[in-house]
């Protein structure tokens, strides 16, 4: 059995092994996930994503915990979620309590400092961070000036001396977060942002072709879900559309479909049944 990777871990790694992540959303991923060997895992609430729907309550997150056991698996929630660092600090808990080994904390550096002195550890983001994306001019790479790639790097600075463990690096220059992630001491988790980060970061759903809507540049669809769903369907409407034929046709339901007595038994009852007119 695989060894539950912890931050000591996540620390030694840097610089001498590359680590691969992805976002899972059922327990199903998270099955399939361990049996690859996935290092390390991430999830979150519905409501941290647009598509609420498409994402788990928190039951079903401890189930994938318990279904990946020995990944480092990170979580995030809503910042409407854990709006305080008392609210934050209770789901942090909660979660630790689960088996979980890291909370998303967006680019809130007060609260990954306040949740360092709990021993709680931390994930911060730069770069393309979609919920603060109206600072960065919206849904587009970030640091490709010098100006921006230097405030990246302070942000990640920021991150590293509140006590974060990690860093996810969302849509920069490969060239710059490469140089970055080699001078900061956090683990820096690449999405979008090239090969030269500890991790390798991408959504399970791009994998699996299950998005809805455009695939981002920075993933890659190895199977179609979606279009496998859509052929399930037409089966499921078509077996639907069967069943209800048969039944008016007088198809089903068949001999083997229902239950027998005895003829004897049979004529018993009929006799007793009209006696009593």
């Amino acid at each position: 059995m695989r060894k539950k990777i912890t931050v000591k871990d996540l620390q030694s790694f840097k610089g001498k092994q590359k680590l691969v992540c992805i976002l899972i959303k059922n327990e199903e991923e998270a099955l399939a996930a361990d049996k690859v060997g996935f290092e390390m895992l991430a999830t979150g609430l519905a409501g941290k994503y647009k598509n609420d729907d498409d994402h788990p309550n928190f039951e079903q997150l401890v189930k994938m915990r318990d279904a990946a056991p020995t990944a480092f698996m990170h979580c995030g929630a809503p910042d409407s979620f854990i709006p305080t660092i008392d609210e934050a600090k209770k789901f942090s808990f909660k979660i630790l309590e689960h088996g979980f080994d890291m909370l998303y904390c967006n680019t809130r550096f007060d609260l990954i400092r306040e949740l360092f002195k709990e021993g709680i550890p931390c994930l911060g983001h730069v770069g393309l961070v979609p919920p603060k994306r109206t600072w960065t001019g919206g849904f587009v790479a970030v640091g490709k000036t010098a100006k921006e790639a230097m405030w990246i790097y302070d942000q990640c600075l920021k991150i590293q001396d509140a006590g974060g463990v990690a860093i996810e690096m969302e849509c920069v220059p490969y060239k710059i977060a490469e140089v970055i992630s080699k001078k900061v001491e956090p683990t820096v988790m690449s999405m979008g942002s090239g090969p030269g980060c500890d991790v390798e970061y991408v959504f399970g759903c791009d994998i699996l072709g299950t998005t809805k809507g455009k695939i981002p540049r920075h993933a890659k669809k190895y199977r179609d879900f979606q279009q496998e769903f859509a052929r399930l369907q037409k089966e499921r409407e078509s077996a639907f559309q069967e069943f209800y034929d048969d039944v008016h046709t007088g198809a089903f339901p068949e001999k083997k479909n229902v239950v027998e007595i005895n003829e004897n038994e049979l004529d018993i009852f009929l006799n007793k049944l009209e006696k009593r007119g």
